[in-house]
């Protein structure tokens, strides 16, 4: 800161398509060139709502993990930075979610640091300027910009919470990299007798592929030598249609009854698999 200023088989689906695609996203802004070393005093918690253009600082939805931040550091060294992540409360209210650092920066240079952060869509990247002086300077700050970054002198712990008001112009020199979210949901079983097969409703966040997997269970679209998967385009429900492989497809014949175990993965376009198994009982009428 500144000084402070006052101030796989056959899959049926039915995918909602129109939702924003889920992806790796970069969000925040790096100062370009050789950033400005204007930040002179600390230590304050700032972040930026709502730039009046560009990109924006805010969690996309779907976004689930923030897997790295970065900083374009001015020259001179003994910097030191934290990354934050604020959700806000009520009004002018914000609390701290999650933290990394503080870190020593390299000076005139993008730092990048590895990170695996939980965040919600809506939360805000930010930065706590550590220990900047007037013999210290860094570049916590975009400068030029217009717009007004919100600001809290001291350190909030992650956790607590504290009222933020306008502060210096500019926006945080910050990106983080955000993946989308990999929960999903198993429901309903409808059983077909006539058929023994059964039908898993799949709930997901949005588009990405989906597996199945598991003992007694065909795969999804199977193709030798690999691992089916079925891309699916948005958030919504698909429905798995179920099949026994060849020893438990011989018991359902003779006895009406099976038990297999499936095996669901989803991929998040540009995110990580995450799989649930869930245990079913066919029936055919013989």
């Amino acid at each position: 800161m500144r000084s402070p200023r006052p101030a796989v088989v056959v899959l049926l689906l039915s995918f909602l398509l129109a939702a924003a695609p889920a992806r790796a996203a970069t969000i925040g802004q790096l100062a370009p060139g050789t950033a400005e070393p204007v930040c002179n005093a600390s230590p304050f918690d700032f972040f930026l709502p709502t730039p009046s253009s560009g990109q924006s600082y805010e969690v996309p939805p779907f976004g689930a993990r923030i897997t790295s931040w970065s900083h374009n550091a001015a020259p001179g060294n003994g910097q030191l930075l934290s990354f934050k992540v604020f959700r806000q409360v009520a009004g002018d209210e914000y609390r701290v979610v999650a933290h990394d650092g503080p870190h020593a920066l390299t000076p005139g240079t993008v730092n990048t640091f590895a990170v695996d952060l939980a965040v919600s869509p809506g939360d805000l990247i930010g930065l706590n300027d550590v220990n900047a002086s007037m013999t210290t300077p860094n570049a916590c700050i975009v400068v030029g910009a217009m717009d007004q970054i919100l600001a809290r002198e001291g350190d909030l712990p992650d956790g607590d919470s504290g009222t933020f008001a306008p502060s210096d112009p500019g926006r945080p020199n910050v990106t983080a990299v955000v993946k989308p979210s990999n929960s999903f949901t198993l429901g309903a079983i409808t059983r077909n007798r006539k058929k023994g097969t059964a039908i898993l409703s799949v709930t997901v966040p949005g588009p990405g592929t989906l597996a199945l997997t598991g003992k007694g269970v065909k795969g999804v679209a199977a193709t030798s030598g690999a691992q089916a998967s079925l891309s699916v385009g948005g958030p919504g429900t698909a429905s798995l249609t179920i099949r026994p492989k060849k020893r438990a497809r011989g018991k359902l014949n003779d006895t009406g009854k099976a038990k297999v175990k499936a095996g669901v993965t989803y991929t998040p376009t540009d995110g990580d698999p995450s799989t649930q198994t869930r245990k079913v009982k066919l029936r055919k009428l013989l």
